[in-house]
């Protein structure tokens, strides 16, 4: 039993053994973290130049996280691509300690010469790290550049002059505009003292290296570029701290070479983009309204403000720095410290313009112009072409009736005869009309449209009116009824005769079986015509009417349609109560013959012996019948005629 006992013991005491030498190995074995290649990235080129042959290539990577004792070590090996075999093997910098490699042109273009590439081929090889700690080994993946051979010609290394390193220039584009910083530097020569060389200024970010630059010059004269301010605050002026250098190229070669850069910075005083906030918009600055950049420090914005507002300005969407107020002491001077806001007392349309070069602004409340004016393809672009006069409401809105073809274009014109001050469509916002920036309104399909330009709301809105039809009560709203289509001769006035019952209401359809662009009566203007928050027309009292629509004013009139129809003129002395009497062809249409002269004038009454209601001739249109602001209608010579009236098609015809 004891030998049992005692042999338990001995294969105990061997397994302990054994696991404590396992323990002991691994405690003794250090990991090695994994790393990652920084520069060059996969696909960058580079031409080794002969005339700097100790210029350096600056290979970099992360570090390898070490273990507890075992610092990593690094070499780099270059390879042919596709090829195992390297072509040449480096210690990192610092004998394999650093996680950079520092090689210069000439021993990188001694490896190529070794490897069988001739003088100024282009190589495309590989370049990999291999990081240890004598315990474990770890590989980047490979990196393809190519590079280029030292060429037979080459550039000497050269200077940049002025400006010095790390100058502050002073840029003032509104004040100075047109003054100049001069860039200079030494001329280069090649090593074998041939061939032409040419220049490229370049800028890039103080972290960049020029391979893909902030902003490049071509430079046409020798050793030498000029930067007005103007074009400094243009490119720099988001960007004030850069690095600067020439390019130097041997012309129709690849051949380069860049001078070590300067630094240099700007103090430019230049607005990119400003806005607009305030009460108006709850103070919320992400929300805040840009100006427009009329260019040299002008700002311009129209904008509605309730009353009593106030707002100041901000160069940065979304951010209180560098904000602009009014001075305390100095009304429309532009104050950035100690600033006030700025007011306005009455609700309505403002125009605002900043003027950074005189530090000023001003506020004024916005007036529809007097007049407005079309112009465009459709008049072959005569700007002093009076027929194409807009309708005044006088109340900030402007209406005409226009016919188009297809792709026609157009804008509008305050004064006729000028491009001054004319006005178009935003780029941006369809149907919002902008002063600055504009684009031509376009016509997409041949008809007659119905153009209305609101100041109030800086909207454009074109219609188009090539029919016209009335859905309602009466028809039972039956918006693809065909028999209740207007009659139109095509000037934008339509006119139908309905029979009513008293309580009818009613709209007006462009397109026969749809309700889109549906037309009502304002909520506040009794007889216009609204297509946005409109309302029915309304009926009061049972019988037939004539309905005219005149989209050249956005109106429409109710009449009632006679039972009968008299003729009274020159022809009877305007006695009304002789007047003769029309005969009744059909409903809404009366015919007379009669015995006229050249001279004879006359109207129409729909009751003899009264004047009230009487009927005539439009001021604006031959031949169309009005009953209010109407002319007399005038005789087309001497003989016997059949005057004709049809109130169903609004006209009368005389034959």
């Amino acid at each position: 039993m004891k030998k049992i006992l005692y042999s338990i013991l001995i294969i105990i005491m061997c397994i302990t053994l054994s696991c404590t030498d396992e323990v002991e190995f691994s405690s003794n074995t250090e990991a090695l973290g994994a790393f990652k290649i920084i520069s060059p990235e996969n696909a960058v080129s580079y031409t080794l130049n002969s005339g700097t042959p100790e210029k350096m290539i600056s290979f970099t990577w992360t570090n390898a996280t070490p273990g507890v004792n075992k610092v990593p070590k690094y070499s780099v090996s270059f390879f042919k691509v596709n090829d195992e075999t390297a072509l040449k093997t480096y210690n990192s910098d610092n004998e394999g300690i650093d996680n950079s490699l520092n090689i210069s042109f000439a021993d990188l273009d001694k490896t190529l010469e070794t490897a069988g590439y001739a003088n100024g081929e282009k190589a495309e090889i590989q370049w990999l790290v291999i990081a240890t700690n004598g315990d474990v080994e770890s590989t980047s993946g490979k990196t393809n550049i190519e590079v280029t051979r030292f060429n037979s010609n080459g550039i000497n290394d050269f200077k940049l002059l002025t400006p010095t390193n790390n100058k502050l220039i002073t840029a003032d584009i509104y004040g100075t505009p047109n003054d100049e910083v001069e860039f200079t530097w030494e001329k280069p020569t090649t090593t074998d003292n041939t061939g032409t060389i040419t220049y490229e200024l370049l800028f890039d970010t103080l972290e960049g290296d020029f391979t893909t630059p902030l902003e490049s010059f071509p430079v046409t004269a020798v050793e030498s570029f000029s930067m007005t301010h103007e074009e400094i605050g243009e490119k720099f002026g988001s960007n004030p701290n850069l690095k600067w250098t020439i390019r130097a190229t041997i012309a129709t070669t690849t051949i380069y070479l860049d001078a070590t850069p300067k630094f240099i910075n700007w103090d430019i005083f230049v607005i990119n983009e400003f806005y607009l906030v305030g009460s108006h918009n709850g103070w919320d600055n992400t929300t805040a309204t840009p100006f427009v950049d009329k260019g040299n420090g002008a700002f311009e914005l129209q904008i509605e403000l309730p009353a009593n507002s106030e707002f100041k300005f901000l160069p940065q969407l979304g951010s209180w720095d560098g904000d602009w107020g009014e001075s305390t002491t100095t009304p429309g001077a532009l104050e950035q410290d100690g600033e006030q806001n700025i007011k306005t007392t009455n609700a309505g349309k403002y125009v605002i313009k900043v003027d950074f070069p005189s530090l000023s602004f001003t506020v004024a409340e916005f007036k529809a112009p007097d007049n407005l004016f079309l112009v465009g393809a459709h008049n072959g672009w005569n700007n002093a072409d009076t027929t194409q006069q807009f309708f005044n409401n006088g109340d900030g809105v402007f209406v005409k009736v226009q016919q188009f073809s297809a792709g026609d274009d157009f804008k509008f014109l305050p004064v006729s005869g000028s491009w001054d001050g004319d006005w178009g469509e935003s780029k941006t916002t369809s149907g919002d009309l902008v002063q600055d920036d504009e684009q031509n309104i376009k016509i997409t399909d041949t008809g007659n449209y119905v153009i209305i330009v609101d100041f109030n709301t800086s909207k454009i809105k074109v219609s188009a009116i090539n029919n016209l039809f009335a859905v309602g009560s009466h028809n039972g709203w039956n918006n693809a009824d065909s028999s209740q289509e207007f009659f139109s001769s095509g000037n934008g006035v339509f006119t139908k005769v309905l029979a009513f019952d008293a309580g009818t209401e009613f709209k007006l359809l462009p397109v026969s079986g749809s309700w889109d662009g549906d037309w009502g009566e304002s909520k506040t203007t009794t007889g216009i015509l609204e297509q946005e928050d409109e309302q029915n027309i309304k009926i009061t009292n049972a019988g037939s009417y004539i309905i005219t629509v005149d989209f050249n004013t956005l109106s429409y009139n109710l009449k009632e349609l006679p039972e009968n129809l008299y003729i009274v003129g020159t022809i009877n002395g305007w006695d009304n109560t002789t007047a003769p009497a029309f005969t009744k062809i059909s409903e809404g249409i009366f015919e007379i013959s009669q015995v006229l002269n050249t001279s004879d004038e006359f109207k129409f009454l729909p009751m003899q012996g009264s004047w009230d209601n009487d009927w005539g001739e439009s001021k604006l249109y031959n031949g169309m019948l009005v009953r209010d602001d109407e002319k007399n209608v005038t005789s087309p010579g001497d003989g016997t005629f059949t005057i004709t009236v049809d109130f169903n098609k609004g006209n009368y015809t005389i034959n």
